[in-house]
């Protein structure tokens, strides 16, 4: 009875490692985005979003959840034409979103901002509010939760085989370090995902 308990929880644990691997690897396809609409008055404006061309006049793009820095340049040469520096604020993913800009406005922003520090900072920040930083969080719990609970398991049947020196008992022991050898490296491998997120994000 005791070994038919053992083999269902540790199937539990198995299986529970796998649902996590599949979420990650979804969660990595993949990050939470919305669709983001820009509308101007004028169909020469150049609008640029993170310090990329998206397109002239309007624009609709799908944008991670977080900040982006826009930028519209005024294609007038105009007296009193000037152009346009905002942040585009997308709270939540899977949703809608609308800006409207009247070129012959100048209330948006009259001093340009130092862009390369606002990207930087607002790439950490969209990080850091994203559904795979969260993910990989929780998932580093776990696997770190899972990967411990099998090695004191390990220790503490191995000090059953010093007093008993029975075959079967030394065999569990590889089998529940090796249990706890998969959930480290996929610990591993998540910290490692994660540090290459925060410096190329």
């Amino acid at each position: 009875m005791l070994i038919r308990f053992q083999i269902k929880n540790n199937s539990i644990v198995l299986k529970l490692i796998t649902i996590i691997i599949i979420s990650s690897v979804n969660c990595f396809a993949q990050d939470c985005k919305s669709k983001v609409e820009i509308i101007t008055d004028n169909a020469d404006a150049r609008i640029y979003i993170d310090s990329l061309f998206i397109a002239k006049g309007k624009a609709e793009i799908n944008l991670t959840q977080g900040n982006h820095f826009l930028f519209i340049q005024n294609s007038s040469f105009k007296w009193g034409k000037k152009n346009i520096y905002d942040t585009l604020r997308i709270p939540e993913c899977d949703k809608y979103y609308h800006f409207n800009y009247d070129m012959k406005q100048t209330e948006y922003s009259s001093v340009q901002p130092n862009i390369y520090e606002y990207m930087n900072k607002n790439k950490t920040e969209n990080f850091f509010n994203s559904s795979t930083f969260k993910i990989l969080i929780g998932s580093a719990a776990v696997l770190g939760g899972v990967a411990a609970y099998f090695k004191i398991k390990a220790d503490r049947k191995y000090d059953d085989y010093i007093q008993t020196k029975n075959r079967s008992t030394l065999d569990e022991v590889d089998r529940l370090d090796l249990y706890s050898g998969i959930a480290f490296g996929l610990l591993q491998i998540n910290f490692g995902y994660l540090i290459y997120k925060f410096l190329t994000d």
